[in-house]
């Protein structure tokens, strides 16, 4: 089919297998729920976002590509338009805090058994504070579109140690040597205008970079 999808929802979608049943919050303009349910086998969707207008425009798209009867679009906050088949839960687009906001009561849900999240910052935070509500990580992915990068995890229910800095990238990808080069420069540039009243933030930044330099991933 025509690509319809922008390089980060392509890539995400790569993280979905044939015969799960995917809740896709947060939906948008219903795209990505469209591609699965072409490109993968036995998959169900749900599409839902908690905004009346994103969710009509997924509904005409997915009237467009005649898949009313494959497509399930509902009107609602996070995890509340769950139901008892569900078993993998996708967030793409949104801020840290508020997919863990989302996530914070993913225990009361006991069929969902993978999360694939795309946060827009803070991607450390969000490995520890998925991993501390029961999960852990099975792969990630550094996406760069339009100058801006994007991480896409994979989490499945379990225990696992895990450095929350470096995730499970692959920090041979060139991507993610791109990235960690940036943040290096951009943390070079803020602690060139930090004063001695900043010591906290100047150690934060300065650790940061000595991660990121003993990890090989600077010029």
């Amino acid at each position: 089919m025509k690509q319809i999808l922008n390089k980060r929802l392509q890539t995400l979608s790569a993280f979905i297998n044939n015969n799960e049943c995917v809740l896709d919050i947060g939906c948008d303009h219903g795209l990505l729920g469209i591609y699965l349910v072409l490109n993968r086998e036995n998959i169900k969707v749900i599409s839902s976002d908690i905004n009346e207008k994103p969710l009509l425009k997924a509904k005409e798209n997915i009237i467009k590509y005649h898949l009313e009867d494959k497509i399930e679009t509902r009107l609602g906050d996070g995890l509340s338009v769950v139901s008892s088949d569900i078993n993998t839960v996708v967030i793409s687009g949104m801020g840290c805090e508020t997919i863990i906001n989302i996530l914070s009561t993913i225990n009361n849900y006991p069929n969902i058994t993978k999360l694939v999240l795309s946060p827009n910052n803070d991607f450390p935070l969000l490995r520890k504070m998925i991993t501390q509500l029961g999960f852990y990580i099975v792969k990630e992915k550094l996406v760069c579109e339009n100058s801006k990068y994007y991480l896409i995890s994979e989490f499945k229910k379990g225990k696992e140690k895990i450095d929350y800095y470096f995730g499970k990238l692959d920090l041979f990808d060139d991507v993610v040597k791109e990235y960690y080069q940036y943040i290096y420069d951009t943390n070079i540039k803020i602690l060139s205008k930090l004063g001695e009243k900043n010591k906290n933030k100047i150690d934060e930044l300065l650790k940061e970079n000595d991660k990121i330099k003993n990890n090989n991933l600077v010029k």
